[in-house]
């Protein structure tokens, strides 16, 4: 595989979730010929994330635009402001992780950032500096 980086690919998988609140499925898994670049320090919000068979993280990648908390609701009276309410999440998202030999599972993970607990768990935050990650659903990943 050529790309103007210069960096060799590995293999990747195009992954579709669907979600409705917490409750996650994987509805897809497909092989796809790409590069993912290397992501940034995730902080906060949601990720997924391929695991070897011992279930350590290989790659992370974000879960743009998953799980929606709120919509804008547009009023008949133009002249009335915009407002974002809060819904229930309920949606779908794709993802394109990097597929390298070892990764057997893929996990979507909640980020929460330093300090504070992941969103929901009821848990107290860490005494650590790092994001802390809550696990919403975990998957074998199918070759």
């Amino acid at each position: 595989m050529s790309n103007p980086q210069g960096t060799t690919g590995s293999a990747a998988m195009r992954l579709v979730f669907e979600y409705e609140g917490d409750d996650v499925r994987l509805v897809l898994q497909q092989p796809v010929d790409t590069v993912v670049r290397d992501q940034a320090e995730i902080r906060s919000g949601y990720v997924v994330e391929t695991r070897d068979d011992q279930g350590r993280s290989l790659e992370r990648v974000p879960a743009r635009g998953a799980f929606r908390e709120s919509a804008e609701v547009f009023p008949e009276d133009h002249a009335e402001p915009v407002v974002r309410v809060d819904v229930e999440a309920r949606g779908a998202f794709t993802v394109i992780v990097p597929a390298p030999a070892e990764a057997a599972e893929v996990a979507v993970v909640r980020v929460a950032p330093p300090g504070r607990e992941a969103p929901r768990t009821g848990e107290p935050a860490p005494p650590s500096a790092a994001a802390r990650g809550l696990d919403l659903a975990t998957f074998p990943l199918e070759r």
